[in-house]
């Protein structure tokens, strides 16, 4: 036992000399002007200044034909000119490998980024005292830009911070500034995430090496817990135990005393009583939409300081999900819906896709689930082992699924949030989409919800809780709809299109209809899931306008490419012939950041936008 608690000392040194560091420079990150630190002191923010409809432009497929084979085509505007920016090599960031060319988008002409060029596009962003004394071109590595991995321009400002700005050689993307500031933040940076080789990431030596040390620090803990624990030196407790708590309703309202779990989280404790909290992270805090109000000595977490003002903190507001029943003897409902506890049994379960399946449940209920279009389920988890690839992938999909590291694991009880695509009008079956998840890393788990759903046989049960309708369409208004979405984001937005074109048909008499145009993006033709029903919707409504588009299509392929995004900003003009339009977002993180900037850009009103955020 004493080589045990050596060992165990001399590892914590070397452990907590890091911690040190990790607290000295979070201290720092803290502190200082993020703004200077991300060398944006000098920095000018770009606006588009080009009237576009006042242009004569080159047709893109004329700029296509004559240039080398591309993956994509974009409009842009570099030092108040028109340019097509095509790209020959495409990486999933900006910052990976990328093979661009640059055609004046007037004359046709190519265009490389010069000196001169450089130095007018470095100028352009920046708004700094300084003069330009230098320009280098650079090739990677970057020193101030480690995870740059294309050629840029370095034009230097003789500033009083040393600015220096970065063009991307092929495109004339600002990578980005810096400067005397933020070269000290990257150095504190690098201490932070121990890349003391320098290589621009956390994924490195040092960090593993520490990984093993604190494991090492961990079991050699573990164990002299025990040995304290064989000794009598800790007591405790066995079982969980019941609090009574007072509940109160949003008009002080007594709803009388309710035993609680102390094991149990306050979301989940209220499950028990059948009172239903919106929640769409699962109770990890993140949503911030089960408050409620407790006795004020509680002490707020950080995820409810996140959430809620300091008056707010003050007079007990909280997440439910981040308190128990102990110490609590007053609990007040902010927010009640009309949410319900509901068992499920799984009717089918199809792949439409290599990666996403169509899940059919019906409710063990009399009384049919009432919803808006839009809304959202939240599924109960149950303790259990999960499989990362499914048990009965049809034959033709198998090729999809090859690479997928297969592996079981171990999984507990959480709850998961899923849209709702449609409830059948004949049938009362609900209907989900759902994209079964596989693991980033071998290392990690694949997603538990997902895959757990995916793998339940017909006939199995689930306990759900909802719906919640947080994300639907205004009823009353009679603008055009532009919905837009990727993945299975598809769910509710099929649910909100099927709503609209009933609702036109029910009441078609002395109603004109609304247009309702669809944008959904996936990568290949295999992704297109309801490629045909959506067909034969355009068909049917005239009003309605369905534009599929593919990142990464065949040959054989005669639709839109690129992102749905991109083909939103092409059809604009179109999009706004019946009046500005309502915009309806579901999808990835980086189509809904994406999509929601091009619409601030074009001035659209905040009001006149909903996303149902699921990434």
């Amino acid at each position: 036992m004493s080589i045990v608690r050596k060992t165990h000392k001399w590892a914590s040194i070397f452990v907590g000399l890091q911690f040190l560091i990790w607290l000295g420079t979070g201290l720092y990150f803290n502190l200082m002007d993020h703004t200077k630190a991300a060398g944006h002191s000098y920095r000018a923010h770009l606006h588009p200044s080009l009237d576009w409809s006042s242009l004569q432009l080159q047709e893109p497929s004329a700029v296509l034909k004559d240039s080398a084979p591309s993956t994509r085509l974009k409009l842009i505007e570099l030092a108040q000119k028109p340019y097509y920016l095509l790209n020959h090599e495409r990486g999933l960031y900006a910052h990976f490998v990328n093979s661009y060319s640059l055609v004046d988008a007037v004359t046709g002409k190519a265009v490389s980024i010069d000196t001169d060029f450089a130095r007018t596009l470095a100028r352009d962003s920046y708004n700094g005292p300084g003069e330009i004394i230098s320009v280098n071109l650079m090739e990677p590595p970057i020193a101030d830009f480690l995870k740059q991995k294309n050629a840029a321009w370095q034009v230097n400002f003789n500033d009083e911070v040393n600015t220096s700005v970065y063009v991307e050689a092929d495109s004339g993307r600002i990578v980005g500034h810096s400067d005397d500031d933020k070269r000290l933040a990257d150095f504190f940076l690098k201490l932070h995430f121990m890349d003391y080789a320098n290589q621009g990431s956390f994924n490195n030596l040092f960090m593993m090496l520490f990984a093993f040390v604190a494991l090492f620090l961990s079991g050699t803990g573990l164990y002299w817990t025990v040995d304290l624990l064989k000794r009598g030196q800790y007591k405790i407790p066995l079982f969980a135990g019941k609090n009574r708590v007072n509940l109160f309703d949003s008009n002080q309202k007594n709803l009388g005393e309710r035993a609680f779990s102390s094991h149990k989280n306050l979301l989940d404790g209220l499950v028990d009583h059948n009172i239903i909290l919106p929640s769409t992270c699962g109770g990890g805090g993140t949503c911030g939409r089960c408050r409620i109000r407790l006795d004020q000595s509680v002490s707020a977490t950080t995820a409810d300081r996140e959430h809620f003002s300091a008056s707010e903190l003050a007079q007990g507001y909280c997440l439910a999900c981040q308190h128990f029943s102990d110490n609590v003897e007053k609990i007040t409902l902010l927010e009640t819906t009309a949410a319900k506890k509901y068992q499920l049994a799984l009717v089918s379960s199809t792949f439409i896709s290599p990666f996403i399946k169509e899940l059919r449940f019906k409710a063990l209920t009399k009384e049919p689930i009432e919803y808006k279009a839009g809304a959202f389920m939240r599924f109960m988890i149950p303790k259990g082992s999960g499989h990362s690839v499914p048990t009965s992938v049809p034959g033709e999909l198998q090729a999809h699924w090859q690479e997928i590291v297969r592996k079981d694991y171990e999984h507990g009880a959480c709850s998961r949030s899923y849209s709702l695509a449609s409830i059948d009008a004949l049938t009362q079956e609900l209907v989900f989409v759902i994209k079964l998840q596989s693991a980033k890393e071998p290392s990690q788990l694949p997603g538990i919800g997902s895959n757990y759903l995916g793998n339940l046989s017909v006939g199995d049960r689930v306990e759900v809780l909802g719906p919640f309708e947080e994300f639907y369409a205004k009823h009353n208004s009679d603008k055009s709809m532009v919905l837009v979405g990727a993945g299975s984001g598809m769910a509710p937005l099929k649910a909100l299109i099927e709503e609209q074109l009933t609702r036109y048909r029910d009441h078609q008499a002395g109603n004109p209809p609304r247009q309702l145009h669809f944008f959904y993006g996936a990568r290949s033709e295999h992704d297109l899931i309801y490629l045909d029903y959506f067909y034969q919707l355009a068909k049917l409504y005239p009003q309605f306008h369905y534009y599929p588009i593919l990142s990464r299509p065949d040959d054989a392929w005669l639709g839109a490419t690129g992102y749905a995004q991109d083909v939103v900003a092409l059809n604009w003009q179109q999009l706004l012939e019946n009046g500005p339009p309502e915009f309806y977002l579901c999808g990835p993180k980086g189509l809904m950041a994406d999509t929601i900037g091009l619409l601030g850009d074009k001035g659209v009103p905040q009001s006149h936008i909903a996303f149902d955020d699921f990434s």
